[in-house]
């Protein structure tokens, strides 16, 4: 690892005293390059923002495409590219998109609240609000999934504007994610939906506690409650220490196996019965007490396991990216914060490079202040 690590840090010292003439596209693909050779420990020993100017490569690439850009100062004095995301830049952004995650706010002035969201790679999750969903729902979780590209299209000068703060992953980072979200598409378990107080139907593999509404959701605040209840779940099957349980050689191979079969699974695909076949059962087979012997209640174990141990990754993952419990853009001043993306299809691109859009929407208000054109 420390060998990794070095060869890591060289690389970015040569990188660092490339000509300046090197060109944008050129830069993003060198960044292209080097993410994939980075693990989540090596990652620990890396700033991004010292070693890899990496915001102002993007907001080059962006500007060298002709995709509208410029630069926000945030509270630190460091200026972060902000880009109008829609159907004409999208595409030519995609190797950026795919290996990002973002939390997002829809601007609705008009409505009673704002709403959070959030994107994972390709997917744009919890779009619309419960009882009033489009297309992309599965198992009444209430988080519809769309697919980025095609939601672009769909998005008209009457669709919310909105604003993300995303952040470039490492593949480590990238493939928790979107194992977390999977198994919450997948239903593996269930969170109650507790916005002015609603609280739903008693579904299977629901938590009593930790209710989300769209910004508790987006910015994962009740994750740890989430992991508190699923390890009480899983004392009373007979799993009394899980963190000591996912140590074992054999359930750590089981649970690579399931993290690899969910994430390879399609997202239409995914269900809460997923892992109920007898070959996925008897990955488990040394960890199941006497009195389980119903295939049902291995299934619940399981479903649980996999659930606290993707749940405790996703928290711990967003926590080193720097998501907090702000809304709007407040977490561009993480040092992790790459970019903030405005899909906004009123804006007008010219007045976007120059530096001169705002927005504000229920409660949260976007000054265009600190602002400038990307030289």
């Amino acid at each position: 690892m420390k060998l990794k690590a070095f060869v890591f840090v060289l690389l970015l010292a040569l990188f660092n005293s490339l000509p300046t003439s090197v060109h944008a596209e050129d830069c993003m693909k060198i960044i292209k390059s080097m993410l994939p050779k980075m693990d989540a420990q090596v990652a620990k020993t890396i700033d991004l923002d010292s070693h890899l100017n990496h915001r102002n490569f993007i907001a080059q690439f962006a500007k060298k495409n002709k995709i509208p850009v410029f630069f926000k100062q945030n509270d630190q004095g460091v200026d972060v590219p902000v880009i109008l995301l829609n159907a004409q830049s999208g595409p030519k952004l995609q190797a950026y998109l795919e290996n990002s995650f973002g939390t997002q706010v829809a601007l609705q002035k008009d409505w009673n609240n704002d709403h959070g969201l959030l994107r994972a790679g390709n997917y744009i999750i919890d779009l619309d609000t419960p009882g009033a969903r489009g297309f992309g729902e599965i198992e009444e979780t209430g988080l519809a999934w769309k697919n980025l590209q095609t939601y672009l299209t769909r998005r008209t000068i009457g669709s919310s504007p909105t604003l993300e703060v995303s952040y470039l992953l490492t593949p480590n980072e990238k493939s928790v994610i979107d194992y977390y979200q999977k198994v919450r598409r997948a239903a593996l378990f269930r969170v109650k939906f507790t916005f002015g107080g609603h609280d739903g139907p008693d579904y299977p593999n629901l938590l009593k506690g930790g209710g989300e509404h769209c910004f508790i959701f987006c910015k994962a605040q009740s994750v740890y409650s989430h992991v508190s209840e699923i390890k009480t779940r899983l004392s009373a099957l007979g799993i009394k220490n899980p963190d000591k349980t996912l140590e074992d050689a054999k359930i750590q191979k089981a649970i690579a196996q399931v993290q690899t079969l969910i994430n390879e699974t399609g997202p239409t695909d995914l269900h809460s019965e997923m892992l109920a076949d007898k070959k996925t059962l008897a990955l488990f087979s040394s960890i199941y007490p006497k009195e389980l012997k119903n295939d049902q209640k291995k299934l619940e174990m399981i479903n649980w396991l996999v659930s606290y141990d993707s749940s405790k990754r996703y928290g711990e993952v967003l926590d080193g990216l720097g998501v907090t419990g702000d809304y709007g853009i407040d977490d561009a001043i993480n040092k992790r914060a790459s970019a903030i993306f405005v899909y906004d299809e009123g804006a007008d691109p010219a007045a976007f490079n120059n530096a001169n859009y705002s927005n504000f929407g229920k409660f949260v208000s976007w000054p265009a202040t600190k602002q400038y054109p990307v030289d």
